[in-house]
C-alpha cells in the first residue's frame, strides 16, 4: 500500500513535470551457451567464483570477472516472450518499405535473430512517434502497473523516479552476472563512467545504450566548388571563415554568408571551441577547475565566440532572421537552394546534403566539404567537448521474472554487429532501411563504429593516384565503399578516405576529447530549475549577439544572475556527487 502511494505521489509530481516542460532530454554466427545463470540479488559479495562489485566500484573500474566469454550468447530451453517499449513511429518510410519488402518491424532480422539464437520472442507493446509522448505514457503506466517488460527511457530524471518508486529493478549484480566481454567491452570503450548516467544510490538501475562519442564533433562544412571559383583555400581561421561568408556574399545570387540558426548553441559549438570555449551540444558540460566542477556554458572563455558571432552578424554575414529559424528549416532553405555556401554541423548532415543534391533546386555542381575546425586563436589545439555519448536507457519492470534477458538480448545484438562472426554488412544498414541497428528493440553501438570505416577506407587509398585498393576493404570499409560507389554522396561526405568529417575525427579522435565531468542524472534543483537558468543563458545571449548589450559587462551580469537563480546551489549538488566517485 504504501508503495503505491509512493507511485501515485510520483507519478502526480512528474506528470506536473513534463507539462511544465522541465526535466526533458532534447535529446549505427556466434556460439550459444545455453546452461543457466544466477541473475543476482541486491547483495554484493562472493557468488561461486565471481566477485560482484558495488555501483560505486563498478563506476571506478568496470566489469572485470565474466561468466560470459566474447561470443558467448545464452539461449533459452523455453521460448520466453517478452515485451518492449520504445519511441518508434511505426508509420515511418523505412518500416513501410521493409514491410513492403516481406520484413514488417514486428518481424524484423532483429525480431528473427533473437528469436533462433536465444529462443526469445520480442513483441513491442508500447510504440509512440514523439520521445517526449512516450515517455508520458510511461509515466502514466506506473501508476496503472501497466508497463512492457523491457523499455527504453531517454532521460535521467525519470530513471531517477522509477527506481525511488520501485517500479525497475536493481541491475547491478544482474548486469554483472550475465554481461558477456564483447558487450562489457564495447559499453566501457571511452571509461566506464558511463555507468554511472544510469545509477541512483549507488545502484544501477539501466543499462546504458552506448553510441559512438563522435557524434560530439562540430565540423565547418563549406561548399569546395564556389572556393575554387574564387581561387580560395580552404578556412584554418575563424577570419576565413568570415571571408569567405563575404566573398560568397558579395558574389553570389542572394546568398547569405554563413547559415546560422536558433539552434547555434546546440548545433554550432565550434565556433565557441575556436575561442578556447567548451560548450557542448547537450549544454551541460562541466569541467574542472582548481580541483571543483563548473558549468563551462558561464565560463568566460565563451565571450570570444559571442563575439565572433555578434561581429558577423553586425557586419550582414549570416541570415538577418535567424533568431527564429530553426536549423533544418534554415538549411533547407538556404543550402539546398544554393544561398548559403558555408555552415558549422555534425557529421550527419551529409545525409541532409545527399538529399537536397537529389532536389531540383541544388546546383548539380555542387561539391561540399567538412573540413575541420577553424581556430579564432593563434595555435590553438582545439578541445571537443564530449560526453561518453548514449542513446537512452534500457530499463526492466521490477515485475518481470527473469530481467537478465535484457542482458542477454543486448550481448547477442552485440555480438551480430561487432563480434569476432558478425553479420555487420546485413543487420546494420541495408537498402531497406539505413539505420537496420535501430531496427531492434534495444541496440547499443561501438565507440568507433563510425570512425572503422574511414579509417579502413583511408589505408587502403592511394592519395597519389586517388584509387582505391578494393582487396584491402573489409567489414565496414568495404559496406561503406560500395555505398559510395553508388552514388550515396552522403557516406562520401561523412566517412570517405579523403575530404570526410571522419578524417578530421580520426586525426584528433580521442586525444582532443575534453570529458564531461558530470555524467550521473540531474540533482534536485536541476530537475526544478535547469529549464530556467538555460533560459536566462539563451536571452542573455541573444541580447549580446544582437547588440543589444554589451558582451563583456552583459555576460559578468548573466552569470550573477544565474548563481541566484540556482547556479549555485547546482554547483554544490554536483560537486558532492562528483566527490564521492572520486
Amino acid at each position: 500500500m504504501k508503495k503505491r502511494l509512493l507511485i501515485t505521489v510520483i507519478v502526480m509530481i512528474l506528470v506536473m513535470t513534463m507539462i511544465a516542460g522541465c526535466g526533458q532530454s532534447k535529446v549505427p554466427a556466434t556460439d550459444s551457451k545455453g546452461d543457466q545463470t544466477t541473475s543476482g540479488s541486491d547483495k554484493t559479495g562472493d557468488r561461486g567464483s565471481t566477485k560482484y562489485l558495488t555501483g560505486i566500484e563498478l563506476f571506478k573500474q568496470g566489469v572485470s570477472d565474466y561468466q560470459y566469454d566474447y561470443g558467448q550468447v545464452k539461449k533459452w530451453d523455453n521460448k520466453l516472450t517478452v515485451t518492449f517499449g520504445r519511441p518508434m513511429d511505426l508509420n515511418a518510410q523505412e518500416f513501410q518499405k521493409m514491410a513492403e519488402a516481406g520484413e514488417p518491424i514486428e518481424n524484423s532480422r532483429w525480431i528473427q535473430y533473437f528469436r533462433e539464437a536465444l529462443n526469445i520472442e520480442c513483441v513491442y507493446e508500447l510504440t509512440n512517434p514523439i520521445q517526449a509522448d512516450y515517455e508520458q505514457q510511461l509515466i502514466l503506466g506506473m501508476s496503472s502497473n501497466d508497463l512492457p517488460d523491457i523499455f527504453l527511457v531517454f532521460t535521467q530524471s525519470l530513471i531517477n523516479q522509477m527506481a525511488e518508486a520501485g517500479i525497475i529493478h536493481d541491475l547491478t549484480n544482474i548486469y554483472q552476472a550475465n554481461v558477456n566481454r564483447t558487450l562489457g567491452d564495447l559499453i566501457e570503450a571511452e571509461g566506464t563512467e558511463i555507468y554511472g548516467t544510469a545509477m541512483v544510490d549507488g545502484k544501477l538501475y539501466a543499462i546504458p545504450q552506448k553510441m559512438p562519442s563522435t557524434n560530439s564533433y562540430n565540423h565547418c562544412w563549406v561548399r569546395r566548388d564556389w572556393l575554387e571559383k574564387f581561387g580560395l583555400d580552404l578556412p584554418k581561421t575563424m577570419d576565413d571563415v568570415k571571408n569567405i561568408a563575404k566573398i560568397f556574399k558579395e558574389n553570389l545570387p542572394d546568398n547569405i554568408g554563413l547559415m546560422f540558426s536558433n539552434s547555434y548553441l546546440y548545433e554550432y559549438p565550434g565556433i565557441f571551441w575556436a575561442f578556447g570555449g567548451q560548450q557542448n551540444s547537450s549544454r551541460n558540460q562541466w569541467i574542472e577547475k582548481g580541483g571543483k566542477l563548473v558549468f563551462a556554458e558561464i565560463q568566460p572563455e565563451m565571450k570570444g565566440g559571442l563575439k565572433w558571432i555578434r561581429d558577423m552578424y553586425a557586419s550582414g554575414l549570416i541570415n538577418p532572421e535567424w533568431a527564429t529559424e530553426d536549423t533544418w528549416a534554415a538549411l533547407k532553405n538556404y543550402v539546398a537552394t544554393n544561398r548559403c555556401g558555408i555552415f558549422y554541423g555534425p557529421h550527419w548532415y551529409g545525409f541532409s546534403l545527399q538529399a537536397y543534391e537529389q532536389s531540383d533546386s541544388m546546383d548539380e555542381t555542387a561539391d561540399w566539404i567538412a573540413c575541420g575546425l577553424p581556430v579564432g586563436i593563434p595555435d590553438l589545439d582545439i578541445q571537443i567537448p564530449a560526453n561518453n555519448v548514449i542513446d537512452g536507457w534500457i530499463c526492466v519492470n521490477s515485475d518481470f521474472k527473469t530481467p537478465e534477458v535484457a542482458v542477454h538480448l543486448l550481448n547477442a545484438y552485440t555480438e551480430k554487429l561487432f563480434g569476432k562472426n558478425n553479420e555487420f554488412a546485413k543487420y546494420f544498414a541495408s537498402d531497406l532501411n539505413s539505420m537496420m541497428w535501430k531496427a531492434s528493440p534495444i541496440w547499443s553501438l561501438s565507440a568507433t563504429v563510425d570512425l572503422d570505416p574511414c579509417d579502413i577506407m583511408m589505408k587502403a587509398w592511394d592519395s597519389k593516384t586517388k584509387t582505391m585498393d578494393e582487396s584491402k576493404l573489409y567489414g565496414s570499409g568495404l559496406t561503406y565503399w560500395n555505398y559510395i560507389k553508388e552514388g550515396q554522396s552522403a557516406y562520401n561526405y561523412m566517412f570517405g578516405p579523403q575530404d570526410s568529417a571522419f578524417v578530421f575525427v580520426k586525426k584528433t579522435y580521442p586525444q582532443a576529447l575534453l570529458w564531461n565531468k558530470h555524467l550521473t542524472g540531474p540533482t534536485k534543483t536541476q530537475v526544478e530549475r535547469w529549464s530556467s537558468m538555460q533560459e536566462l543563458i539563451d536571452t542573455y545571449f541573444l541580447k549580446m549577439i544582437n547588440g543589444e548589450i554589451d558582451i563583456d559587462t552583459g555576460f559578468d551580469q548573466m552569470v550573477a544572475e544565474w548563481s541566484k537563480l540556482g547556479g549555485d546551489q547546482v554547483t554544490r549538488e554536483i560537486n558532492e556527487i562528483y566527490d564521492q566517485f572520486k
